[in-house]
């Protein structure tokens, strides 16, 4: 099998998640819905989580920026749970909600914007 060309790339060298990572890319085709679904909703509660952590609770908004955030969080948990019924790919790990599960699913939100960040940079060259 080859290794998808993202791992050539540096960003690769700062996964959190680097198996699960190899393992989506290897196993669902660049331009599928579940990988689109899934990086977009990461790049997305990334950057509001940024925001919302930077802002606080007062600013204008936070209560709809914070509903829009678990939004997007449960929309990740959903594809994760597509991946491992779809393709035996396994997710459990970032899927409860403990704080041990909710962390790696932090990590696998930052990996997947890299992987997103790198994706869009391809494109336009």
């Amino acid at each position: 099998m080859n290794e998808h060309p993202f791992f050539a790339s540096e960003l690769a060298n700062n996964l959190n998640e680097p198996e699960l990572i190899r393992d989506i890319l290897s196993t669902l085709a660049s331009d599928s819905d579940v990988l689109y679904e899934l990086t977009f909703h990461a790049s997305f509660a990334k950057k509001i989580f940024t925001i919302l952590r930077r802002e606080g609770q007062n600013t204008q908004g936070y209560e709809r920026m914070q509903q829009s955030f678990l939004e997007s969080l449960e929309k990740i948990r959903l594809q994760l749970e597509n991946i491992e019924n779809d393709h035996g790919i396994p997710t459990s790990q970032f899927l409860s909600n403990t704080q041990e599960s909710n962390t790696r699913l932090v990590r696998l939100i930052d990996d997947l914007t890299l992987y997103k960040d790198w994706h869009l940079h391809q494109e336009n060259d």
